[in-house]
């Protein structure tokens, strides 16, 4: 099918600001429906980034692809914040397309990360002429809950939108200030994150030149306050869309892991919807935050993942097909889910989240002589303590947090973590090696009795799979900030005081096999991923102080602590 490609069509905003997309449609005079790309990474840069998710293959399947640059990048005019009028424009754009002379009236949308947050943010509007969405690889609810920032993922985001943003300045001078502005202020950025306060940080002193970075000042300076989620346009609220989903879920995407996860419980469950119920659809690999969809991951390869392999721009046209152009694909017959489960390195299809048949077991936090690094001796069992006051404590220095990587680690996102496990702050608690596998698919969590010195301090723990040839490489983790324990709410330690704690690890699929050991790491830190602790009981982005705490973890009969996982029972 040959393809027309239209340049900066102009659309305008309901408050008369202009936006720009380029348009890939099929050169007839035949009605076709359209999708709606919408992106804040100039779309002239398509060839550079798309790979599986090409707005060209969709166009040459009979569809009119709308590629814009949202508000204030790219050509589009008006100024430039990225969680602001998304959901507006979103409807905007999409009700402008639906009455185009090319377009039959059928309207969907597609796209990762971004571009999936601003398929949500329509959606959530309701526009009339919207059939379908594709939003992969992103949530709906705050990033920043739980009174913690994810900076550095974050503040490198924001930056890479600064080479952008230079692209739009039209003034010599002011550009060639601003350029050099950038360079002089993100230098070392791996020191940055360890500025105290946080706000200090030279890259956060960027905003007269890039006015957007305010957004993320006001972030750093305040997160633990509900209102915050508010200036990124979250929560989304999914429960009254009207338009069934097709998302993909990554499970080593640090960015939105949970994410596609809690959006398809949202539309399965929650929403009365029954086109909407019936006709959502997941898919989980061992993917990275990318639409590049690749198999390797770090140190394992995933065979059958491949984002070629299981064709997906295939699986999201056929998918497309069925909701825009009314034509049976046999999408309508599969099952909700298709799900990757590593270890077995299968996929298989499932009917719901979580899955019915799981069975929620608790794995015992347990030591003799004390679990501090790999070398101690730390268990995990399925029984309980017996009685008796039992604890681990470690001294949590956050001039000294605990990396977020493994040193000299391999690239890409799954690592041995066994340097990071020689560290006197990490506790490591570890199960014999498996006599039968086990497999886990779902939601782990880590229930912790803790106490500490300080007011307030944090919990990381890490799920790992230990190999049989010693390799202990991450499968999920999270973290708790004490004194809010996953709300908004600030309730700060008292001295002597053991609390109850909940460290969501996020979901897994995961085969652990004959001879690998199921292990936890618990520290107090996950350094830069996420800022550090001061311990003060203050707010880190402008704390000027850090003390040091001694953080325990207790494992006796009166303060348990535990590992709870969602194994699935093996067919018989």
């Amino acid at each position: 099918m040959n393809i027309l490609i239209e340049k900066d069509v102009e659309i305008p905003m309901r408050d008369g600001v202009i936006l720009r997309a380029d348009i890939y449609r099929p050169n007839d005079e035949e009605k076709h429906p359209a999708l709606v790309l919408r992106s804040p990474y100039e779309k002239e840069t398509l060839d550079r980034r798309w790979g599986q998710l090409s707005p060209i293959g969709f166009a040459k399947a009979g569809y009119c692809v709308v590629y814009q640059d949202v508000r204030g990048t790219g050509m589009s005019d008006g100024d430039v914040n990225f969680f602001i009028n998304q959901g507006p424009d979103g409807y905007d754009t999409i009700e402008w397309a639906a009455v185009q002379p090319w377009c039959d009236g059928k309207v969907g949308t597609f796209g990762h990360s971004f571009y999936a947050y601003t398929q949500l943010t329509a959606a959530a509007e309701r526009p009339p002429h919207l059939k379908c969405i594709c939003p992969f690889m992103q949530g709906c609810k705050p990033k920043y809950s739980g009174g913690f920032l994810p900076n550095a993922l974050h503040a490198d985001w924001l930056l890479q939108q600064a080479e952008r943003y230079l692209n739009r300045m039209n003034d010599p001078e002011k550009r060639a200030e601003a350029e050099t502005q950038l360079k002089e202020h993100t230098k070392n950025m791996n020191e940055q994150f360890r500025y105290v306060p946080e706000i200090d940080m030279p890259a956060m002193q960027l905003y007269p030149w890039f006015p957007y970075m305010e957004e993320y000042r006001t972030k750093v300076a305040g997160f633990d306050d509900p209102k915050v989620p508010l200036v990124e346009g979250r929560p989304i609220d999914l429960t009254q869309v009207t338009t069934p989903a097709l998302m993909y879920c990554g499970l080593y995407d640090t960015s939105s892991k949970n994410g596609p996860i809690e959006n398809f419980v949202t539309l399965t469950k929650e929403n009365p919807n029954e086109n909407v119920r019936r006709g959502t659809r997941l898919v989980i690999g061992p993917w990275n935050h990318s639409c590049i969809f690749s198999n390797q991951q770090g140190e394992l390869s995933f065979p059958g993942a491949d984002g070629e392999n299981i064709q997906i721009q295939s699986h999201i046209i056929r998918f497309l097909d069925y909701w825009l152009k009314g034509e049976k694909t046999g999408v309508e017959e599969e099952a909700p889910i298709r799900l990757y489960v590593m270890g077995k390195n299968q996929w298989r299809e499932e009917q719901e989240w979580p899955l019915a048949r799981t069975v929620y077991t608790d794995f015992y936090l347990g030591s003799k002589e004390g679990a501090n690094t790999l070398h101690g001796d730390g268990t995990l069992s399925l029984t309980p303590p017996e009685g008796g006051a039992s604890m681990d404590s470690f001294v949590y220095d956050p001039e000294n947090p605990a990396p977020s990587r493994a040193p000299g680690g391999c690239a890409g996102p799954i690592q041995d973590f066994r340097t990071v496990e020689e560290r006197q702050d990490v506790l490591v608690y570890s199960t014999p090696a498996l006599e039968e596998g086990i497999e886990v698919v779902g939601l782990v969590q880590a229930e912790l009795s803790i106490s500490s010195s300080a007011p307030d301090t944090d919990f990381f723990c890490r799920l790992i799979d230990v190999h049989p040839n010693g390799k202990a490489l991450n499968v999920t983790e999270g973290i708790v900030r004490a004194r809010y324990n996953n709300t908004f709410t600030e309730n700060l330690l008292r001295p002597g005081e053991i609390r109850q704690l909940t460290v969501d690890m996020g979901n897994t699929s995961i085969y652990f096999g004959k001879g690998h050991q199921i292990r936890l790491e618990v520290t107090s830190s996950c350094f830069p991923m996420f800022d550090r602790n001061h311990n003060t009981g203050n707010r880190p982005g402008t704390d000027r102080e850090l003390a040091i705490a001694t953080n325990r973890v207790h494992h006796s009969l009166e303060a348990v602590s535990k590992l709870v996982l969602p194994v699935i029972p093996e067919a018989k």
